[in-house]
């Protein structure tokens, strides 16, 4: 049962780090957004106006 447990425990943690890593993170514990240049939202709502 000792083995089943930490073999769980491994398989989550790499899930963890790989899904961290190809979110782009910028810290260990949230993903980095970068802001949308004002250019970008200018057009945007021009477009639906």
């Amino acid at each position: 049962m000792k083995v089943k447990s930490y073999l769980l425990r491994a398989i989550a943690r790499l899930g963890y780090k790989s899904a961290m890593n190809a979110g782009g993170t910028a810290s260990q514990y949230g993903v980095y957004q970068a802001k949308e240049p004002k250019a970008v939202s200018e057009v945007r709502n021009k477009k639906n106006a």
